[in-house]
C-alpha cells in the first residue's frame, strides 16, 4: 500500500508541474511589498507572532531566504505541503473508514472456478489476500480524489492561499491525535490531547480556518462510534469528550475573536463591512453552498474570480432554493443516521460515511459561512471540505459495488478509483496551465465572469506588465464602464490607466483623466503623485514639485512624493538633493525597489560604482514584474557582474 501511495504522490506532483514556475499572482504581490518577508530571523522574536497568520508568514520569509522572489521554490514548497496533507488525508481516511465499519472487505469471497489442487489453492489464497486488502483501497481512493481534484489548484498554485493547505495539515494531524486519544488507555490519553492542542495552535497560527477541528472530533464521536460505544447514543459519546474538547474549543473561539478584531476596519472581513450586512452575507452563502457542492461533484467552470453578487434578502428566490436544498440534505442525513446509523452491515456503513462526510463538508465551510468576507465565493475555501464529500461518495460507491459486484468488488473499486483519479489529475494539470501567468489567469476569468469590474482591472494590470499598454487601457476602461465594485477603488483604476497612457506617451490624455478625477477628489494624495509623475515626464518640473509637496501635505507617510522630488532634483542636476529624497522614500517604504534603484543610479553618476552595485543588487530583491527590479537587473549586469563588489 505504501507503494501505491508513493505512486499517488508522484502523480499529484506531476499534475502541478505546469504551474511550478508560475508567476506571483494577485495578492502574492502584496507579500513582496512587506519588510518582514525579507527578515526571516525576526520571526524568532515572539512579538512577530502577534501578526495575522504568523506561521504562514514565517514560511514565506523562509522561502525568500532560500531563493528570493524566484517563484519555483515558493511553488515547490506549496506542493510539498499539499503532498503532506495528502498523506495525512490517507491516514485519516483509514481511521474514518475503519470506524464507519469498512473492515471486513467484500462480504462474499467467491471460489475460484478454474484449476484444481495446488493451483486452485493458490488462486483461493490470492482472492482472500485481495479481500483482506480491500479496506486499504477505499482509503487510498479517498486520498486520491482529494489530492488530484482540480478545485485544489487555487489553494496550492496560488501562493497567497498556502495558508489553507498549511492549516489543513494541522487540522488533520490534530484529528488523528484525537482519534488516537479515543482508543488510548486512560493513563496515556493526556499525551494525545497535548499533541492535539499543540497542533491546533499551529493550525490556527497558519489560518483561522482551522477553528472547526474540535467540533469535527465531536462529530466523529457522534457519527463514527467505537465498537465499545455502539448503542450508547450519540449524545453520551459527545458528552464524555467535552472536558477534553474544552481547551480546543476555547482556542477556536479565541482565534475567531482575534481574527475578527484584526480584520475590523480593513474592508476585507468582519461584521463591519460597509457594503454588505451580516444577514445579507449569510443569505449569499445559502446560495454559495450548493454551488460549492456542485463544483466538488462536477469540477467544471473553475474560475479565479467568480461573479457572485451579494444577496439583499433571505427572501430572494435563489436564496430560498438554496436554503430548501441544504435543509433537505441535512434532514435526510439526520433521518438516515437515526434509523440506520447504529446498525451493522453495508447500508449502515454507507450511512455513517455519508453523514460524517456531508457534515464534515459543512463544518469546514462554517467559518466562511458565518463571518462576512469581502469575497462571498472563492474556490480555495473548498480545500479540506472536499475531503468530506470524498468520504460521502466513498460510502455510496462502496455500497453500490458490494451490492452489484460482491465477488469482485475490490477489482471494481480499484478500476473506478483509478479512472476517477486519472480524470481528475488530467483536469488538475490543465487547470494549472491557467495558473502559469497573470495573463492566462485573468483572460480565463474575463471569459467566465465578463461582468465583474475587478477582473478587467486585473487583466489590465497583466497586460500592462506584458507591455501591451493599449489593451491595458481598454481593459481599465471596460472596468469603469461596468460600474461600481466595492473591491475596486475608482482612484486605483484612474491611476493605472494614467500610467499605461504614460507608457504610450499619451501624456495629455493621462493628465486630463487625472485632473478630471481630482476635480471630484482634490485631496486624493495618491492620484496627485501620479499627476506629478506625468509632469516630471513632460518636463514640468516646477509643477511636479508643487504636486509632490501637496501630496505630502495631505499624507506625510507616503514614500512616492519623495521619489518624485528626487527625480525633480536629479533632472535639475542636484545629485545630492536627489539622493537625499530617494533615501527618505526608502526609509518610509524599505520594500519598494524603486527608491533603491534610483539611489544606485545617482551613485553611478557620482562615480561610486561599488555603492551603486550594492544598491542595484538590493533593488533586484523584488518581483520580476517590477519595472524597477528589471531595470536594476539590467544595470547590475551592465556595470557590476564582473566586479568583486560587496553586495549586501
Amino acid at each position: 500500500m505504501w507503494g501505491a501511495l508513493a505512486v499517488l504522490l508522484v502523480a499529484t506532483f506531476a499534475a502541478y508541474l505546469p504551474s511550478m514556475d508560475g508567476e506571483f499572482q494577485y495578492d502574492d504581490q502584496e507579500i513582496a511589498k512587506t519588510v518582514w518577508v525579507r527578515q526571516a530571523e525576526r520571526f524568532l522574536d515572539p512579538s512577530f507572532w502577534a501578526m495575522p497568520r504568523p506561521l504562514t508568514s514565517a514560511l514565506y520569509a523562509v522561502n525568500h531566504r532560500m531563493d528570493g522572489f524566484r517563484p519555483r521554490v515558493w511553488h515547490v514548497t506549496s506542493v510539498l505541503i499539499h503532498l503532506a496533507v495528502v498523506v495525512l488525508a490517507w491516514r485519516f481516511a483509514r481511521r474514518v473508514l475503519a470506524r464507519a465499519g469498512v473492515l471486513a472487505g467484500p462480504q462474499v469471497v467467491a471460489e475460484p472456478e478454474a484449476g484444481k489442487g495446488k493451483g486452485r489453492g493458490k488462486a483461493r489464497r490470492a482472492v482472500e489476500a485481495a479481500a483482506r486488502a480491500f479496506p486499504e483501497w477505499p482509503a487510498l481512493v479517498v486520498a486520491a480524489l482529494f489530492a488530484l481534484h482540480p478545485i485544489q489548484t487555487e489553494a496550492v498554485s496560488y501562493i497567497s492561499q498556502r495558508s489553507e493547505s498549511l492549516a489543513s495539515a494541522f487540522v488533520l494531524g490534530g484529528l488523528l491525535a484525537l482519534l488516537a486519544f479515543d482508543e488510548a488507555q486512560p493513563g496515556k490519553r493526556w499525551r494525545w490531547l497535548a499533541a492535539a492542542i499543540v497542533l491546533h495552535v499551529l493550525g490556527l497560527s497558519a489560518k483561522p480556518m482551522a477553528a472547526p477541528m474540535p467540533a469535527l472530533w465531536l462529530l466523529a464521536a457522534a457519527v463514527l462510534p467505537l465498537p465499545a460505544e455502539r448503542g450508547h447514543g450519540w449524545w453520551p459519546r459527545v458528552a464524555r469528550r467535552l472536558p477534553a474538547a474544552a481547551p480546543l474549543l476555547l482556542l477556536s473561539l479565541a482565534a475567531a475573536f482575534t481574527g475578527v478584531k484584526q480584520a475590523s476596519g480593513s474592508g476585507h472581513a468582519g461584521f463591519d463591512l460597509g457594503f454588505v450586512s451580516p444577514l445579507q452575507y449569510f443569505a449569499t452563502q445559502l446560495r454559495a453552498l450548493p454551488t460549492y457542492l456542485r463544483l466538488v461533484l462536477v469540477p467544471y467552470g473553475l474560475n479565479a474570480d467568480w461573479l457572485f453578487p451579494f444577496s439583499r434578502s433571505l427572501l430572494e428566490p435563489r436564496v430560498l432554493v438554496g436554503l430548501a436544498l441544504l435543509a433537505a440534505l441535512v434532514a435526510a442525513t439526520f433521518v438516515a443516521f437515526a434509523r440506520w446509523g447504529e446498525a451493522e452491515g453495508d447500508g449502515p456503513t454507507a450511512v455513517r460515511l455519508a453523514t460524517f462526510g456531508w457534515l464534515f463538508f459543512l463544518g469546514m465551510l462554517a467559518p466562511t459561512t458565518l463571518v462576512p468576507l469581502r469575497d462571498p465565493f472563492v474556490e480555495h475555501r473548498l480545500y479540506l471540505a472536499t475531503l468530506g464529500i470524498a468520504f460521502a461518495l466513498s460510502g455510496v460507491v462502496l455500497l453500490a459495488i458490494r451490492r452489484l459486484a460482491p465477488a469482485r468488488g475490490w477489482i471494481v473499486a480499484g478500476v473506478v478509483g483509478v479512472v476517477a483519479a486519472a480524470g481528475l489529475g488530467a483536469a488538475t494539470a490543465s487547470r494549472n496551465q491557467v495558473w502559469q501567468s497573470a495573463l492566462n489567469l485573468w483572460k480565463d476569468a474575463s471569459e467566465k465572469s465578463p461582468g465583474k469590474p475587478r477582473i478587467w482591472v486585473n487583466l489590465g494590470t497583466a497586460l500592462h506588465f506584458a507591455g501591451r499598454y493599449d489593451e491595458a487601457v481598454k481593459a481599465y476602461d471596460r472596468s469603469v464602464a461596468l460600474g461600481f465594485d466595492p473591491t475596486v477603488p475608482l482612484e486605483l483604476v484612474v491611476r493605472n490607466t494614467a500610467l499605461a497612457l504614460v507608457r504610450l506617451r499619451r501624456y495629455d490624455e493621462a493628465r486630463a483623466r487625472l485632473e478630471t478625477y481630482l476635480a471630484r477628489a482634490p485631496r486624493d494624495a495618491g492620484t496627485i503623485v501620479i499627476l506629478a509623475l506625468v509632469q516630471v515626464d513632460t518636463g514640468l518640473l516646477d509643477d511636479a514639485e508643487r504636486s509632490a509637496r501637496n501630496a505630502l501635505a495631505l499624507d506625510p507617510a507616503q514614500s512616492r512624493p519623495y521619489q518624485i522630488l528626487g527625480q525633480v532634483q536629479e533632472k535639475r542636476g542636484d545629485l545630492q538633493g536627489a539622493l537625499d529624497a530617494f533615501a527618505t522614500a526608502n526609509r518610509i517604504d524599505p520594500a519598494d525597489p524603486l527608491p533603491v534603484f534610483s539611489m544606485g543610479r545617482i551613485e553611478e553618476k557620482r562615480g561610486r560604482v561599488d555603492e551603486a552595485c550594492r544598491l542595484y543588487f538590493r533593488a533586484t530583491d523584488a518581483l520580476a514584474r517590477s519595472s524597477a527590479a528589471r531595470s536594476a537587473n539590467e544595470a547590475y549586469a551592465r556595470l557590476c557582474a564582473r566586479r568583486a563588489a560587496p553586495l549586501r
